[in-house]
């Protein structure tokens, strides 16, 4: 009968039969090794070794003397040493067709991959991805498209159904302030306004009065007015009145719709002048903006319209018209084909002054096409656009002599109503070739009196208001600054005429002052022909630091 003590016996002897090994940490190879029995298993192996070296960490690996990891029990030999690890082993999952670290071999195994980035889950498109797209890449805000949709939707309805709806009468006054708007926008965009010292004044007023006189009996086709004058009295002013009035004329006899406007600041626009491509542009460009002015029906086309008009000029080939323009209800597609196939072919066929003349009479041309009565003509700065263009770049190869713009504009104009203003006079007389129009000038315009002066005492110089000549800019400028003199003197911090001490607000207003003052005697004495401002004057009015302006 075998007793529990020498079953315990039994058990054991397989243990203490296991060959020693010896155990060293792998970062302090040097120090005393510890002697173990071989246990059965590499982790019990591990366990053992954790205890046995008193090791912080778990042991991970085992390595003999050759640093060649072991994994297998079977390979360890008696008194073999070992040398343990709590460092966890390195996987290696680098495939061969992901890229390889040029690093030298022993290196690579203390690399570790990085990890692999996911891509997103892709979201379904929606459906109004397309219209979502057109609103961000457009330069109108979601409040003008809105009402250009409505207002595109309203203009192509029938009489009989804009009449049945309950807000037509509030449509119909939203699409004629739209338009007024889009009128008046294309004039400040040109710089064709009034200017900040008569806008809104008692003189601007009376401008405005005198121009409205001026319409008196006149029917549309005999608005043809040139307005002169000197440098700076305000002719861009009562160009910009005389055209807002002109439009409130068509609004009274129900005729905007009827008119096509072509405003066109030369001066602004000189840059375009030598390029046969950007003068293009801009005739194009104002006129098709314009249409879309008075048809509003056309805004789901016309930026398809403008682009196709554009490419006449950047296209060898005559491109056919788009398939939106070519289907849209009541649009004239055999006449718009044929004035760009004349544009087109003149092009091609480098004819330099066909080709200006068809593009100066593109206005005409496409009123005619779309059934206007005729265009308005609004230029500022004419004499500008003097140029005499000579065949170069495209052209270069034509033989033609050189084409005045001027000549060309004017044979365009000459039966439509225009409102044109000079630069300068004698420059504007020698290429303006019309004959038969009505002369407007600033001089002598206002006929009221002023009865303050200004006087510089350092200069021995007396400015009154009879020297302005009647020109509204030049009065008003003399009203303002006679304004900022009197305030100047009334806000002063020191009042005393006797005191020599100012305070720098004082020095920065004077300053401000003498140099209104200043610019406003040269204007001046630019248009003299009274000899009040004689060069002896205005040189010592130049030649002073500093000037006191008082107004008497």
């Amino acid at each position: 009968m075998i007793s529990p003590r020498s079953l315990r016996n039994v058990k054991g002897a397989p243990k203490e039969s296991r060959p020693f090994v010896n155990l060293f940490k792998l970062d302090f190879p040097d120090n005393p090794p510890k002697r173990i029995r071989l246990p059965k298993d590499i982790p019990e192996l591990l366990k053992l070794a954790t205890e046995v070296l008193g090791l912080k960490r778990p042991a991970k690996q085992i390595f003999d003397s050759d640093d060649n990891p072991i994994t297998d029990i079977n390979l360890i030999e008696p008194k073999m040493n070992l040398y343990i690890s709590c460092a966890a082993p390195v996987v290696d999952n680098f495939d061969d067709n992901v890229y390889k670290s040029r690093l030298p071999r022993h290196n690579n195994n203390t690399l570790k991959k990085l990890p692999t980035m996911k891509p997103p889950t892709p979201k379904a498109r929606r459906d109004d991805a397309p219209q979502h797209q057109a609103i961000a890449a457009s330069s109108y805000t979601v409040k003008e498209n809105m009402r250009n949709a409505i207002l595109s939707l309203y203009a192509s309805l029938t009489p009989d159904h804009k009449a049945a709806l309950p807000c037509s009468d509030e449509i119909e006054k939203l699409m004629r302030d739209t338009q007024q708007f889009l009128i008046e926008d294309s004039l400040l965009t040109q710089f064709i306004g009034p200017s900040t010292v008569i806008s809104n004044t008692p003189l601007g007023q009376k401008t405005t009065q005198w121009m409205l006189e001026k319409f008196k009996g006149l029917t549309i086709d005999k608005c043809q007015f040139v307005i002169t004058g000197p440098s700076q009295s305000g002719k861009s002013t009562l160009l910009s009145i005389a055209t807002s009035l002109f439009y409130q004329k068509l609004q009274v006899s129900s005729e905007t719709d009827n008119y096509l406007f072509c405003p066109i600041n030369w001066l602004m626009q000189q840059i375009c002048l030598e390029d046969f491509q950007k003068l293009f542009a801009l005739i194009i460009t104002t006129t098709v903006n314009m249409i879309r002015t008075t048809h509003m029906e056309l805004i789901p086309i016309i930026n398809t319209l403008h682009q196709w008009f554009l490419s006449l000029v950047s296209s060898n080939a005559l491109l056919p018209l788009p398939a939106p323009v070519l289907h849209f209800p009541g649009f004239p597609c055999d006449i718009v084909s044929q004035i760009g196939r004349k544009l087109h072919e003149c092009w091609v066929q480098k004819q330099l002054k066909a080709f200006l003349t068809e593009t100066m009479n593109f206005p005409n041309n496409m009123a005619r096409a779309f059934q206007y009565k005729g265009v308005v003509y609004v230029f500022d700065h004419f004499d500008a656009s003097g140029y005499a263009i000579k065949p170069v770049d495209h052209f270069e190869s034509s033989d033609e002599e050189p084409v005045s713009l001027s000549e060309l504009i004017c044979n365009a104009i000459s039966d439509t109503p225009y409102f044109v203003a000079s630069q300068s006079d004698p420059d504007f007389f020698q290429i303006f070739s019309l004959e038969d129009y009505r002369h407007l000038t600033t001089e002598h315009l206002i006929t009221d009196q002023f009865e303050k002066e200004l006087f510089v005492q350092q200069a021995q110089l007396v400015v009154d208001y009879k020297m302005c000549r009647g020109c509204p800019a030049y009065c008003a400028q003399f009203i303002r600054i006679c304004e900022m003199a009197e305030a100047a003197l009334k806000d002063a911090a020191v009042k005393s005429q006797y005191s020599r001490l100012r305070s720098r607000v004082d020095i920065s207003r004077n300053e401000l002052i003498q140099h209104e003052f200043v610019r406003f005697c040269m204007l001046l004495g630019a248009a003299d022909t009274d000899g009040n401002f004689d060069e002896e004057r205005m040189n010592s009015l130049l030649s002073q630091p500093e000037v006191t302006v008082k107004v008497r």
